[in-house]
């Protein structure tokens, strides 16, 4: 079989290798017998604080048991891992990424993500979602649970085309959201062009199909109003933090550029903001992380680029990442200034969303310039300690929060996102306890993903050996 690595990619490549059944990687837990996490410290996610001494029965992609170590029964024939000094959570869900190669996968898994939200249609070398999935829960890949919604719906014209569908009245709108429904889609994703009749004939049509929509705050009838007018449409999902800067908060920003001024968007309303969120049961992604690295790029591309994580992208991607990163911007000076005042803005806005009650889910917008897939979610847990939210309440927006959010709003999803008798097994084993430092999200002993355990070093052999597949032969 003949290979372009133009259009497959890194590990488009390892990927097109495992459909052969011989070549596929293994889990560490051969044959479906149960898995045990014997004496360890777990953090459940279902209140405060973690459990010592405990151990974790896995059996059939479910957990099945937990409690102290002496008084759990550990079915003989069971894969014991020791967790002793070790800690056990729910894996991680990043709910706002764009898979644009299939390896990328296993980069997740690689920083303890097991299950990823794809926001937009085909991408890259990912034609077909679909069947990627199918792959997935078939076990011809090692991958994280991936949900997903269709092409973006927006305006006419799109802000983007390739992955756009334009839609000019609601009859078109309609008929669209029926289109992604039949074809499986999990969520709706909106953008900015939409209209407020148009976005309005969206989520009514996603409602009827017990469908979420998630996305942009579409601005084509005015910034002041769009927050609103969004928020009562019944958008569930905000897909950036940073929306609410371009919209309700985005003021006089543009004649203050202008000027070479650093725009200034009134705090003294965001009390106001919050109640209006909390009040439409709107849930948001602060995707600060994404803010962030906007911000690193600027200042250091090439430390970004030199980052160990890089050799793990596909040739595409990378390549779209030194075409499209920040500093290919016009207008550069400008574009600075208002990234640096959107930053500090949204480190007071993330926590006050927080603190007023409203959901907050984990996300990176991955793989985007300088976006890592899976430890981009490190990133954005870092940033939201920073923004002051405890490491626990960092935790639940990439675990219990995206759990049942997904388990309410997805038809027949499985139960996930805590450490619970019943629920789907996808937990990331640590070596040492986040919620005294979320930095330790890094310390990655290995994960579990529907119940098929991957160490560290498996994790680590498997993204090697896909990278030295592409390495020159000797002849």
């Amino acid at each position: 079989m003949h290979i372009n690595l133009k259009l497959t990619g890194l590990f488009g490549i390892l990927l097109l290798a495992m459909c052969s059944s011989a070549s596929i990687p293994k889990a560490d837990t051969p044959g479906g017998r149960p898995l045990a996490f014997v004496n360890v410290a777990v953090i459940p996610m279902t209140g405060e604080g973690s459990l010592k001494d405990q151990t974790v029965v896995i059996e059939a992609e479910k957990i099945t048991r937990i409690g102290p170590t002496a008084s759990i029964r550990i079915p003989p024939n069971a894969i014991r891992i020791d967790g002793q000094g070790k800690y056990l959570l729910p894996g991680l869900v990043d709910f706002h990424v764009h898979l644009r190669d299939p390896g990328e996968l296993l980069s997740y898994l690689a920083h303890g993500v097991t299950t990823v939200v794809h926001l937009s249609g085909p991408m890259g070398n990912v034609p077909d979602i679909s069947a990627l999935r199918r792959k997935i829960a078939a076990g011809e890949i090692q991958g994280s649970n991936v949900y997903r919604t269709g092409r973006i719906l927006d305006g006419n014209p799109p802000i983007n085309p390739g992955v756009s569908t334009a839609i000019s009245t609601p009859e078109g709108a309609r008929l669209a959201v029926e289109e992604q429904y039949r074809s499986g889609v999990d969520f709706i994703k909106v953008y900015n062009n939409l209209s407020s009749d148009l976005l309005r004939a969206v989520v009514e049509a996603a409602d009827q199909r017990g469908l979420a929509v998630i996305g942009h705050i579409p601005r084509r009838d005015g910034r002041p109003q769009a927050l609103q007018t969004a928020l009562t449409a019944g958008l569930d999902v905000i897909a950036h933090g940073e929306e609410f800067f371009f919209t309700y908060f985005y003021d006089d920003t543009d004649s203050r550029l202008a000027r070479n001024l650093s725009p200034q968007p009134d705090r003294s309303r965001i009390p106001l903001v919050v109640r209006f969120v909390r009040e439409s049961g709107t849930a948001v992604i602060p995707n600060l992380s994404f803010v962030a690295m906007t911000r690193r790029q600027l200042d250091s591309l090439d430390e970004v680029f030199s980052d160990p994580e890089a050799r793990y992208l596909s040739p595409n991607v990378l390549a779209m990442w030194r075409e499209q990163n920040p500093t290919r911007r016009r207008e550069l000076a400008s574009f600075s200034l208002r990234e640096r005042a959107k930053y500090a803005f949204l480190k007071e806005l993330i926590p006050a969303l927080q603190a007023g009650g409203v959901l907050l889910l984990l996300g990176t917008d991955s793989s985007a310039p300088g976006m890592f897939p899976g430890k981009s979610a490190h990133l954005e847990l870092r940033e939201l300690v920073e923004a002051g939210l405890t490491p626990h309440q960092a935790l639940a927006t990439g675990t219990k929060s995206a759990g049942q959010f997904i388990k309410g709003h997805v038809r027949d999803a499985e139960a996930f996102g805590t450490v619970s008798v019943g629920e789907r097994a996808d937990l990331l084993l640590l070596e040492a306890n986040p919620l005294s430092d979320i930095n330790n999200i890094s310390q990655i002993a290995g994960v579990t993903v529907r119940g098929h355990w991957l160490s560290k070093t498996t994790l680590e052999k498997m993204r090697t050996n896909a990278v030295n597949s592409l390495l020159p032969r000797e002849k």
